[in-house]
């Protein structure tokens, strides 16, 4: 099948789901999906991250055309009319189109609004090109988009939350736009990391600095940076066609550039909502293939593109990179470099498809002498399992779902390591900040709890699988929840886990459970020291004796098997 190609019944990178996409990465990307999780792919992401949110393109392109048209006169020699004719000109408009433009009503009342802003999409570099008489180049961009306001304050989207928790998560360690906007880090500020955390690079002084988690480099400027420092960074924003051509040949971004055709050839490229359409991209990627790089054959492919079919300007980054190889073999390359995916499915897949492998890895190296491969297998398919219900209810609201999913996974880990509870926004707290390939054998793990606590994931996900339980979170905004809750036909829990004995004890002094709690079950990595409950008598009426705490890390070592470690779990939940 080439590029763009599918048959009536698939669907397509728009209407696709995140369990649809999850589905790909486990089958056709598989390699893919290995290698993000290892690090081995530089992000490339465009304006189509951002299309949701007031800074996308599109929601750009409008303002501007209503900034113009509230400006214009009746005057026939009128500067803004002639401004916004050459725009409107630019997006072709039908006879009827044109006809329903009524530059006395507002652009958004008109009919064929969405159309010339859909035409205009592809065309961004030519429309701010325009100029409007007696006013410098950059008006269009620094005045009529009023870029200080609408670019100072932005609220991320699911995307750019989904890229902050990779970056954080060692998946992704550089990232190239050519977006001015401050989604990305507006992401970061709201997982609560600084935005020390991203090498924000425009040109190559900012390179200079400390090393963060990830390399961001703006090659076509930063809107954060030109607000707060304007005479530095403002003149170095990117928009006009003239401004894409000058910068290949523009000596403050010597460095940048070099950087970035090193990028090419030393990781492999997954571009999300990036069309390719600007010559200095194109170049790079030519640049790149003159020297014979990467083969368009290697596994997993070298470029990749989120998208329905590839664009123009993909194909040209295609053929540029690969260059005499492209001809013969363009149909099975645009094939092959094709995920039908756009970003905010496959930025949340990815999520959870990364966050998973790192807990197989976690599990595989428990101390469990007598599991054999199947039953590490069976566990590992547990996880997928937790992962798969995930992406389902992460389809219907996606920012909220990778909101809660974050907040889920940073109240684990609290629970687990630090042995607190916490409710409302806290600083994201990652499974580990390295690659999954990177955690697999390190000893340092082992006090962290997190193997077993994996293991514990993969075997509730295998019980919930049966039918016996239902698995879901429990009540974030509640201090006295746990991470997740238990439900039977006949009873629920509350389900915490602490590394260590003392974590128990400080999730009790913290408020997260009582000793007399006879709905809560801990999940403790090592072993558990004998409590004294303080209320007995309740005990009797229920039948419980107050909370479950299962000492997991030595029920590993000692299990025969995964069916006996099974039935040793449901005994001990007793649910």
């Amino acid at each position: 099948m080439h590029a763009g190609a599918r048959g009536s019944d698939l669907p397509t990178a728009r209407t696709i789901t995140v369990k649809e996409t999850i589905d790909l990465l486990d089958g056709q990307f598989a390699e893919v999906a290995k290698a993000v999780a290892q690090g081995s792919y530089a992000f490339w992401l465009g304006s189509g991250i951002s299309r949701d949110r007031v800074i996308g393109l599109d929601g750009v392109l409008a303002k501007l055309i209503e900034f113009l048209r509230s400006h214009a006169t009746t005057n026939q020699n009128c500067r803004f009319t002639t401004t916004l004719n050459r725009i409107i000109d630019l997006a072709e408009p039908t006879p009827g189109e044109r006809a329903t433009i009524d530059v006395t009503k507002p652009a958004i009342d008109w009919p064929c609004l969405d159309n010339i802003v859909s035409r205009l999409w592809g065309k961004y570099s030519e429309v701010l090109s325009q100029d409007v008489e007696n006013e410098k180049q950059d008006y269009l961009l620094w005045d009529a988009l009023d870029f200080p306001n609408t670019f100072a304050h932005q609220q991320a989207d699911a995307e750019h939350l989904a890229i902050g928790i990779l970056a954080l998560e060692g998946a992704v360690s550089e990232i190239a736009t050519p977006n001015w906007d401050g989604l990305l880090e507006g992401a970061l500020v709201e997982l609560g990391h600084p935005l020390t955390s991203f090498q924000i690079t425009v040109e190559g002084a900012d390179l200079r600095g400390p090393p963060a988690a990830t390399k961001l480099y703006k090659f076509h400027g930063c809107a954060l940076r030109a607000i707060e420092k304007e005479d530095e960074y403002r003149k170095l924003l990117i928009a006009r066609n003239d401004q894409i051509i000058g910068w290949m040949g523009n000596a403050t971004f010597t460095i940048v550039r070099d950087q970035l055709t090193a990028l090419i050839q030393r990781s492999r490229t997954l571009m999300i909502g990036l069309s390719a359409q600007d010559a200095n991209i194109q170049h790079l990627f030519g640049k790149a293939g003159a020297i014979k790089g990467w083969k368009w054959d290697a596994s997993p492919p070298p470029i990749m593109f989120a998208a329905d079919q590839l664009t123009t300007g993909q194909k040209t980054v295609l053929s540029v990179a690969y260059g005499d190889d492209y001809e013969d073999n363009r149909h099975q390359i645009g094939a092959s470099a094709l995920i039908q995916a756009f970003g905010k499915q496959l930025l949340l897949a990815l999520v959870l498809s990364v966050i998973t492998q790192k807990l197989e890895m976690l599990a595989s190296d428990a101390s469990a002498p007598n599991l054999r491969q199947a039953d590490r297998d069976g566990i590992a398919a547990g996880l997928r399992y937790l992962r798969d219900g995930a992406a389902e209810a992460a389809n219907n609201d996606r920012l909220t779902a990778i909101k809660r999913f974050a907040q889920a996974l940073t109240r684990a880990k609290y629970q687990l390591q630090n042995g607190e509870n916490p409710v409302g926004a806290v600083q994201y707290f990652p499974l580990d900040h390295r690659p999954t390939h990177q955690m697999k054998g390190d000893v340092a793990l082992a006090v962290t709890g997190q193997r077993e606590a994996a293991n514990a994931l993969g075997l509730m996900g295998l019980i919930a699988q049966s039918g016996d339980w239902a698995l879901g979170l429990d009540d974030p905004t509640d201090p006295a929840s746990g991470a997740l809750r238990i439900t039977s036909s006949v009873a629920h829990a509350r389900v915490f886990f602490a590394a260590n004995d003392d974590n128990i004890a400080s999730l009790i002094e913290c408020g997260a459970f009582a000793e007399d709690d006879a709905d809560v079950v801990i999940f403790c990595s090592k072993r558990v020291t004998a409590r004294q409950q303080r209320n007995p008598s309740a005990n009797y009426r229920t039948g419980v004796s107050g909370p479950r705490y299962i000492a997991f890390g030595p029920m590993l070592q000692q299990t025969a098997d995964l069916d006996s470690l099974l039935s040793d779990l449901r005994a001990e939940v007793a649910i």
